[in-house]
């Protein structure tokens, strides 16, 4: 149990550097290596958690008096479109490390400092997952349950984004975790393992609306597994959580019944994204029901498929194992739904990214074991002698991971997997080249012409360009302002920022314009993510009623 704790804090130490080396979206003479630009959903989540730490300093305990919740919970200044526990962890981060961090003091927020929040949540999910799996099936198995997490460029890349993402899988696995351990006997938890099941549950449902998908795969688990037994534990359980998450979340005191359905139905007013797809695109309640389960296949690496397949053809899985396998396909299910919004790649279901994690070193550490036992001894007879053998051997798998280019990348939440080539092989078949504006890092600003101006095609929020003026160092450093592309070459001349959003970029746009000059480039294994162009002496034309792709 000591080998496995202190194997489990190595890897959380290790996930954690892996992820902050590459966490730089743009600051001034910081000597930090170039990571991904400011992306979307980064400052709306940065600005709610700055605000969230602000209003606990200034109130304390006391934020939770009447007052106090009017006060905070009901300002215009608070956004309750996503609960508060994920951006408090991001307000934190930017409060306790911004100091360790030079480079953006003309900033009025530290973006780096509070992508360090997504960096810690990612070591606390490796350190729960390894220590958890460590003490279920051994060493071996923990340790390759980290390696083949952090093997996938897309969660790690996820993981230096000030976003909710990397904390919903932490919160996720959380929640997960006392059914693995008390729901998988003979006998259901009793009334006291039940209510605990549930505090995670409900700090689950303060992270994301993700938490929603749970409970329908509990409760079929539990009453496949006891039946009529499952329905007293369930009912604590669910009251455990509820409890918890309304607790904990006062806007929801302010008008209970109506504020708690405006958040559950958030999505359905929320508006509508576009996708592009096997060369195709569509609005992201129209994508093909198998967009998850294609996307999962292409991002998540051979090596963990082939885990994954060795275990599953190993033998029957056991009740552990079998929730696990659960946990990953259920989520993949809700968003093959026709009419559910799927959007982003695997952003909405990465949250089953580590049971896949688990059940492919399952498979890695099985077959290794097979092997070696059957050379040491024909018999098969267990061999513990070779376990730091098995040990070493994913730890080579590790070292292997820690220098991959496609982990290390800024680029990597644009990564797709080996089955498919890389992101060249998508480009080829059809997917999206660039979700987020990650290549827009330091680097590029840095060659882009001091006090120009520069328009952006295409622009996907209102406050997108006001964000990167405000919240990226270098722009403000080099005077470089930035105006919306308004598809009107007769009136529109000059340097044009083209992001390779596909579902988004006019088709028309996609290839530098007859005339223009190419300024710079930034490429992710040969697949453009961005362009800056001089459209001055282009021979083009473009009219504002063409402006849809």
């Amino acid at each position: 149990m000591q080998r496995s704790t202190s194997c489990a804090c190595v890897l959380a130490t290790a996930a954690f550097c892996l992820a902050a080396l590459r966490i730089d979206h743009g600051l001034v003479n910081s000597g930090m290596a170039p990571g991904p630009g400011l992306t979307l959903d980064e400052s709306f989540n940065l600005e709610q958690g700055v605000y969230l730490v602000e209003s606990l300093r200034k109130h304390g305990p006391l934020i939770f008096t009447p007052a106090a919740v009017r006060e905070v919970f009901g300002s215009p200044r608070y956004l309750p479109d996503h609960p508060p526990l994920g951006r408090l962890l991001l307000g934190f981060a930017h409060e306790w490390t911004g100091w360790m961090i030079p480079g953006a003091e003309s900033s009025p927020f530290h973006v780096p400092a509070a992508r360090l929040g997504a960096c810690l949540a990612l070591a606390a999910l490796v350190y729960g997952m390894s220590e958890w799996a460590g003490r279920a099936w051994g060493l071996p198995t923990a340790a390759a349950s980290a390696v083949f997490l952090l093997l996938m460029p897309q969660f790690v890349g996820h993981a230096r984004l000030a976003t909710l993402e990397t904390a919903t899988c932490l919160a996720w696995f959380a929640a997960l975790l006392p059914f693995l351990v008390w729901w998988t006997g003979d006998e259901p938890p009793g009334t006291a393992r039940a209510c605990f099941s549930g505090v995670p549950f409900g700090l689950l449902m303060l992270t994301k609306m993700q938490g929603v998908l749970l409970p329908p795969l509990i409760v079929v688990w539990a009453l496949w597994r006891f039946r009529r037994r499952a329905i007293r534990p369930l009912m604590v359980w669910c009251l455990a959580g509820g409890c918890v998450f309304f607790a904990a979340w006062p806007w929801l005191w302010l008008d209970p019944l109506t504020h708690t359905l405006q958040y559950l139905g958030r999505a359905s007013r929320r508006p509508e994204l576009y996708v592009w797809y096997l060369g195709e695109r569509f609005a992201d309640r129209q994508v093909p029901w198998h967009f998850p389960f294609v996307m999962t296949l292409i991002t998540v690496p051979a090596y963990v498929l082939t885990g994954i397949v060795s275990r599953l053809s190993a033998g029957v899985l056991d009740r552990t194992e079998q929730l696990l396998l659960a946990s990953a396909l259920w989520p993949l299910l809700v968003f093959a739904l026709p009419g559910t919004p799927v959007y982003d790649g695997t952003r909405l279901f990465l949250c089953i990214m580590p049971a896949l994690a688990i059940l492919a070193a399952r498979g890695f550490c099985l077959g290794v074991f097979r092997l070696l036992a059957a050379r040491r001894n024909p018999a098969g007879a267990p061999c513990s002698r070779w376990i730091p053998v098995a040990v070493l051997l994913t730890l080579a798998v590790l070292a292997r991971a820690a220098t991959s280019g496609a982990v290390l990348n800024p680029c990597a939440i644009s990564e797709y997997g080996d089955i498919i080539g890389g992101a060249r092989g998508a480009a080829r078949l059809g997917m999206e080249a660039s979700y987020w504006g990650e290549g827009l890092n330091g680097e590029f600003w840095a060659l882009v012409p001091e006090n120009s101006t520069v328009m952006v095609a295409p622009v996907s929020h209102q406050f997108q360009l006001r964000d990167i003026e405000a919240l990226v160092p270098v722009v403000q450093k080099r005077r470089i302002r930035l105006v919306p592309f308004l598809y009107n070459s007769a009136e529109q001349r000059g340097l044009l920022l083209l992001l390779h959003r596909l579902a988004d970029l006019r088709p028309v746009l996609r290839e530098i314009p007859p005339g223009a000059d190419l300024r710079i480039e930034v490429r992710h294994d040969g697949v453009v993510l961005a362009r800056l162009i001089d459209t001055t002496h282009a021979t083009w034309t473009v009219t504002p009623e063409e402006s849809r792709p």
